[in-house]
């Protein structure tokens, strides 16, 4: 068996693993990890040999579906951030605290091979079944441990999830109807031909942009990301929308470069428009979550900014940026996981001065905070950097009025460090506990990719070259 089946088998049979142990607590959650770690200790092993791997057989012939994964270096460049975030959302779980821990760390490693088997599908057919699929280990992910709105915020999470999907099978039904096949490769040179291609483009981008989500497709996400547990509110930032992206470049640009070109000065305002609502939002918020939640759809449109720009550079800084985010947002919401268990509440106004009593979660939070709104020498400044400098070279003036989103998320995150950690204490508590050497090594795999992409990231852009080309090639 091969290495890419390999890699896409394990998660599954370490979710089964999860489901039927025995075991709880502790041991449990030890298991888990372990098992979590294997997709990147392969990808680690395969690399670079796995980019251009493939596995292809015939699955069900009658409908011409083909059981069809293939990695090349966007994809691989996804299954990496996916194997990176996965094992960081089961470490901040408490085993002693958490209810049916089977089933709680079997979905997170049954969601791990399902975005295994999204970025690798060639196959449309499979291709929407992984989509439709990593919904189910989501919703129970969020329905189950999450907050006191948890239901609500599942149910419309559902919701909207499935009102974008739901077209999205029709669509790919006629583009069968019209090609014959459900084969990417070959759709490539087919797809755009039929007279339905800008119905049929129109409904896969509008199931991507609620994934993603792209303005004005958001509503879902502030409620889902706060009610969702850290872990889950990390796979939820750092994962799923990263699928939306993806499904972007796979399929959008992919099988229809030329209507989605046309379509570009519509969708590039659209993402402008998320950038700045996002962060007013976010500066407008009384709940630090809420305030991260509302940054993350901000950030996530400048990503698609640079998507819609149509140039090469932009695209490279776009598909870097997606990695950033990823990494960024899951460290933020992180840190704040790590605030609220110590300070009882996500509201603004309750606590002050905490930099006093937990210096070291303090400076940890300010690190990522400074991630997040691009300081030389972290990740996230290439990624704008190039964003900014693409869309210059085809708009300055709309380069110009994007850089100001860049002061905007300066203030809005200054002011949760102000707000929370450098106003006047306030009188010591016993509960306020600073973060230990546990939660700093938790912590340490994300400061370490933030100051490595930051200082050196060609290895990462010599990966992306490919598809930034690929991308070039179709305009």
């Amino acid at each position: 068996m091969s290495l890419l089946m390999w890699l896409f088998v394990i998660p599954f049979f370490s979710a089964c693993v999860a489901f039927l142990l025995p075991i709880t607590g502790k041991n449990l959650k030890k298991i888990a990890f372990v098992l979590s770690l294997i997709p990147l200790a392969l990808l680690v092993y395969g690399f670079p040999d796995l980019i251009g791997s493939e596995v292809k057989y015939s699955w069900m012939p009658l409908l011409s579906i083909e059981f069809y994964l293939k990695v090349d270096s966007l994809s691989f460049l996804f299954l990496a951030l996916t194997a990176v975030i996965i094992p960081i959302s089961i470490l901040p779980v408490h085993s002693s605290t958490l209810n049916m821990p089977n089933f709680f760390y079997g979905w997170v490693l049954l969601l791990e091979g399902l975005l295994i088997g999204f970025f690798t599908a060639h196959d449309l057919a499979i291709f929407t079944l992984f989509w439709e699929a990593m919904l189910i280990p989501l919703y129970f992910i969020m329905n189950v441990w999450g907050g006191p709105q948890r239901h609500q915020a599942a149910i419309k999470f559902l919701i909207y999830m499935i009102a974008g999907s739901f077209l999205m099978v029709a669509a790919i039904l006629g583009l069968f109807l019209a090609a014959g096949t459900f084969n990417l490769e070959t759709l490539q040179h087919v797809a755009a031909a039929g007279k339905y291609a800008p119905w049929i483009c129109a409904v896969f981008l509008l199931a991507f942009a609620v994934k993603t989500p792209l303005f004005p497709f958001h509503a879902w996400l502030p409620d889902a990301y706060c009610q969702a547990s850290t872990s889950g509110t990390i796979l939820l930032s750092a994962l799923l929308s990263k699928a939306g992206i993806y499904g972007i470049l796979r399929i959008g640009m992919g099988l229809f470069p030329l209507i989605m070109k046309e379509w570009s000065p519509f969708l590039l305002g659209l993402s402008i428009a998320g950038v700045f609502y996002g962060g007013l939002a976010a500066w407008l918020q009384k709940d630090y979550k809420r305030l991260i939640a509302y940054s993350s759809f901000s950030h996530v449109n400048f990503i698609l900014v640079a998507l819609f720009v149509w140039n090469q550079t932009a695209e490279a800084g776009g598909i870097l940026q997606a990695l950033n985010h990823g990494v960024t947002i899951a460290a933020l919401f992180l840190v704040a996981g790590w605030l609220e268990e110590r300070i009882g509440t996500t509201a603004f106004g309750k606590e002050s001065g905490l930099a006093k009593y937990m210096p070291q979660l303090c400076w940890l939070t300010l690190f990522f905070v400074l991630s997040s709104v691009a300081l030389p020498g972290t990740n996230s400044f290439i990624g704008e950097l190039m964003i900014l400098f693409g869309l210059f070279v085809v708009n300055p003036w709309q380069a110009a009025f994007l850089a100001l989103s860049v002061i905007l998320s300066v203030i809005y995150m200054l002011r949760w460090m102000q707000l929370i950690y450098f106003q006047e204490p306030a009188p010591f508590q016993n509960r306020w506990v600073d973060i230990h050497k546990r939660e700093l090594c938790i912590a340490f795999p994300l400061i370490l990719l933030v100051l490595w992409i930051g200082i050196y990231p060609a290895p990462v852009l010599k990966l992306i070259q490919p598809s930034a080309i690929k991308m070039e090639k179709t305009q």
